[in-house]
């Protein structure tokens, strides 16, 4: 694997290297020494009760009505009073003292309807009941630009599952589909990362931290922020590395054998949990009307559940985007922006054998029309995206190759005999519209729509429209209904994953001319038939959200949402007995080396569920607690939907002893706590618990469920020096995490040993 940095050696890159060098590294220091002299002594002199006070009044909350801005939900409203979907807002002096490991793990302790849920080779991020095999169905996003692969896997690993959290401003989640202002892949939900910025500073400044803890947890950040003439910046570099823990030998890894070299068990293959090494490199800048942003990020972890020999993965991720805000009238705004990303991906064994990895390029184009007040009291958006995806890349190792077993391959022959993904360029373009109308002071409606068009399934239309009534400053109502869709991911349509069984779209129609026999004892019952092609999947929602504040402390949220699921994307498995038939090619593809295919398909018939997100919080001007509770329930399902539950088949189904539908290893009510205070002026303190009783695993078995309390302590020594103390898992919870099914594996009722025992870190931070 490549320790430096590959994207340097491509010269397309290398005039955003210079530029991100001197603007962003080399011009601000130069302005903190030369420039001005004094600036620190006067951003001290404004900041009168000590450097984090700012920060701790802007975060000191957990009502979604006093964040003053969301980015991703609507073109035309960022006011958080009218937003027209759930939406929830982590700030980043919560993600500070929340004592998560990764990102994905604030979520979990913020987010109502969120859950990440683990199977053998990923950690699903699973909303409102729903965690499918992969993280395609969610759309990650950072300062609304798009990072999602088209190929597999959807959200950047780098980013999702990293340890680095600082240089996050706010992180925005919206709950249910996003489809109509997002498109393809905001299906379940959408995760927006805000970046930091240097529009707080008075002039510029730097800030240097380091953390270490158990486990040989070891992290170095150092920021710069300048604003100064027009030109705001700010950066941040973090490198991370963790050596994880030991893993318990329980569940899933004690049950499950390796399949790799070694052979024996999951086990005995020396995984560490959450072990870690990234490096990343964040930076935006605005000038006048224009913006920048840039993303580099490595990240190298252990696969803990997997039982094959490429249980190491690791993403190497280049994004950089540029946008503009022209001014056309008094009424007629544009932003567009265009956006650049370079992915690598690579795989290895635990023992550093290289097991393959591929590549893919990625490019967008977006423009947005704000037509504002031409109307009295109303507000239009008409949109135009264009994106365009170049798959089966080689990488930056000039690999294009996944193998399962080491001594089984050829490494000079790797990239011919057992392509990752063949080339293949995808391009998609999509056109929207989005309309909020004030009928007065109390009533809103909105409205939007957006037509997706793509080569291989065709065309999508998604909807939303609704009804926002605030009848005084202490009420809030609304009533929408939305839609979102996600067809299947790019390796469907290139082919790939060569001798591992994968069966492309093309070789659908040649199933029944392989001659298959579905049952090689009994020819009578015939061939194995065609596959039918794929459809989106589709969520459409109906949600009534409110806001009631009681008092100007006291206040109550709920959101109450139905959904129906129709065209699920599921994974189809064509496998014989090699004793009794061995396995034959279908059309281009060849078998994979255990005698069988895979596929994806559409699961046919629907079913629907509902639930609700609710929450009480208090605001007192020492602290902030906020209680919420998460429910979701099947409530219909067609007899396909729940034959598929029955037999232990269904994505997202399972049939439990006395045959009743629940949601397949997704916590079906959780409840969450998040308790921040500062009760002098040097000493912050926050709690953050969460707490399932049971979930279902594949097979309907009922697991326990966990308890699981974090804790944060931060003490001002100055103005300039800040110590946290983060305490993870002080209950130490060791129930077994949910786990979800797993192709060709054990029965995975038990779970996996996924949670950490208890643990700490300690944080120094330095503004310089």
């Amino acid at each position: 694997m490549k320790k430096t940095l590959p994207f340097i050696q491509h010269q397309s890159f290398v005039f955003y290297l210079k530029s991100f060098v001197f603007f962003n590294l080399i011009l601000p220091i130069f302005c903190c020494v030369f420039f001005n002299k004094n600036m620190y002594q006067i951003h001290a002199q404004e900041d009168t009760s000590g450097f984090f006070k700012p920060e701790t009044q802007e975060i000191l909350r957990f009502r979604p009505e006093e964040t003053k801005e969301i980015s991703i939900a609507s073109n035309v409203v960022s006011d958080a009073n009218k937003q027209p979907a759930s939406i929830t807002v982590i700030t980043a002096q919560q993600l500070k003292y929340s004592g998560a490991r990764t990102l994905s793990e604030a979520l979990m302790l913020f987010v109502p309807g969120y859950f990440a849920v683990e199977d053998q080779d990923d950690l699903i991020s699973g909303f409102r009941g729903l965690a499918p095999d992969n993280n395609s169905k969610v759309l990650f996003l950072m300062n609304g630009n798009s990072l999602n692969t088209e190929f597999f896997w959807g959200p950047p690993d780098a980013l999702l599952n990293s340890p680095n959290m600082d240089y996050i401003e706010r992180v925005e989640v919206i709950r249910g589909p996003g489809s109509v202002t997002l498109g393809q892949g905001a299906l379940l939900g959408v995760i927006n990362i805000v970046t930091k910025n240097g529009r707080s500073e008075t002039t510029g400044s730097s800030t240097l931290s380091t953390s270490v803890g158990k486990d040989n947890f070891f992290s170095a950040s150092l920021s710069f922020s300048l604003n100064i003439k027009g030109l705001k910046s700010y950066t941040n570099i973090t490198g991370i590395d963790y050596y994880g823990q030991e893993m318990r030998r329980e569940g899933w890894i004690a049950e499950q054998g390796n399949q790799g070299i070694n052979g024996g068990k999951v086990a005995d293959m020396g995984h560490r949990l959450r072990r870690t090494n990234n490096f990343s490199l964040i930076s935006q800048l605005e000038y006048k009307n224009f913006t920048l942003d840039i993303l580099k990020s490595t990240q190298k972890r252990d696969l803990y559940n997997f039982y094959r020999d490429r249980e190491v993965f690791e993403q190497d991720i280049l994004s950089v985007g540029l946008g503009y805000n022209f001014k056309i009238t008094e009424h007629i705004t544009n932003r567009s922006t265009i956006t650049a990303t370079q992915d690598n991906y690579f795989l290895s064994s635990l023992s550093g054998v290289n097991m393959g990895g591929t590549g893919e390029n990625r490019y967008g184009f977006k423009s947005i029309f704000n037509i504002n007040e031409l109307i009295p009291n109303n507000r239009l958006a008409i949109g135009f995206e264009a994106r365009m995806f170049e798959m089966g890349k080689k990488n930056s190792d000039g690999n294009n190759f996944i193998a399962n077993k080491i001594g089984t391959f050829d490494a000079l022959t790797a990239n011919d005999k057992l392509t990752m993904s063949y080339q293949k360029n995808i391009q998609m373009w999509s056109i929207f519209a989005e309309n909020f109308y004030s009928i007065n002071k109390q009533v809103d409606i909105f409205g939007a729509v957006r037509f997706d068009n793509h080569p291989f399934w065709g065309n999508s239309i998604s909807f939303r429209g609704g009804a926002i009534y605030t009848p005084n400053e202490k009420m809030f109502f609304r009533l929408s209904a939305q839609s979102g869709f996600r067809g299947a991911v790019g390796l469907h349509y290139s082919g790939g994953y060569r001798n591992d069984g994968f069966l492309r779209a093309t070789n659908y129609s040649q199933v029944e001319g392989a001659g298959i026999p579905l049952n090689p004892s009994n020819p009578q019952l015939g061939n194995e038939k065609n596959i039918n092609s794929i459809q989106p999947e589709r969520i459409t929602n109906l949600e009534f959200a409110s806001n009631i504040k009681f008092s100007d402390k006291f206040s109550f949220n709920g959101t109450f949402f139905y959904s129906d699921i129709q065209n699920v994307i599921d994974v189809g498995v064509i496998y014989k007995d090699p004793n009794g038939f061995p396995m034959v090619n279908i059309g281009t593809d060849v078998p994979g080396d255990w005698n069988g295919y895979w596929h994806f398909k559409n699961t046919p018939g629907s079913f629907s569920q509902a639930g609700a997100e609710m929450g009480l919080s208090y605001t007192h001007p020492k602290f902030t607690i906020q209680v919420t509770q998460s429910i979701v329930r099947i409530i219909t399902a067609t007899k396909e939907q729940n034959s598929l539950a029955q037999s232990g088949s269904s994505m997202y189904l399972a049939s439990s002893a006395d045959s009743s539908l629940h949601h397949k290893a997704f916590p079906e009510a959780v409840t969450r706590l998040n308790f921040m205070s500062k009760f002098t002026e040097k000493f912050h303190f926050a709690t953050n618990m969460i707490y399932y009783s049971k979930w279902y695993s594949p097979s309907g078995d009922k697991a326990n469920g966990g308890l699981v309390i974090n804790t944060g302590f931060g003490y001002d020594f100055t103005k300039n020096f800040q110590l946290n103390l983060n305490v993870k898992n002080i209950t130490n919870n060791t129930n077994l995490y949910p786990m979800n099914s797993n192709a060709g594996g054990a029965d995975v009722s038990p779970g996996t040993a996924g949670w950490e025992n208890t643990t700490f870190w300690v944080t120094g931070i330095l503004k310089l």
